[in-house]
């Protein structure tokens, strides 16, 4: 199975601003993208994933706390390997969660903005969700 991962970007700054480059983020399969601004910091959004549905979490302001959780082919979650990553747009990231995971996230900061990315169109992604709510699985606050 393939694991989550951080796609590392570039940062150039000089008196014109800042670039940043997200060189080793390949768009190629990517047909839809959102954007998510939780109304406050006390929001949790979770748990959803997908069996093959591939996402990618890029912070666009503030941050957010970013847990995933691999499912089996039942879509019964592996609460051992459970991992969490903080997000945050002045550290330019991507998080690339393959098929098989639940994700779940908050933002850390007021006027946060979450772009996710997806290689599924919507009704495709709908087939092929997997749903938790926050009673049956947890929320692990970040230590």
């Amino acid at each position: 199975m393939q694991l989550p991962e951080i796609i590392s970007a570039t940062s150039h700054q000089d008196k014109r601003g800042q670039l940043q480059a997200f060189s080793g983020f390949n768009l190629h399969d990517i047909v839809r993208m959102y954007a998510i601004e939780p109304a406050d910091t006390q929001i949790i959004r979770a748990w959803q994933g997908h069996h093959k549905e591939r996402k990618w979490f890029l912070p666009a302001a503030g941050s957010f706390e970013v847990q995933t959780i691999p499912v089996d082919d039942n879509a019964i979650p592996n609460m051992q390997a459970r991992t969490t990553r903080v997000l945050n747009a002045n550290e330019p990231a991507v998080l690339a969660i393959p098929g098989g995971y639940l994700n779940g996230f908050r933002a850390l900061e007021a006027n946060s903005r979450l772009l996710v990315f997806s290689d599924f169109e919507l009704g495709a992604s709908k087939a092929d969700d997997i749903r938790f709510t926050l009673e049956e699985i947890s929320w692990i606050e970040r230590r």
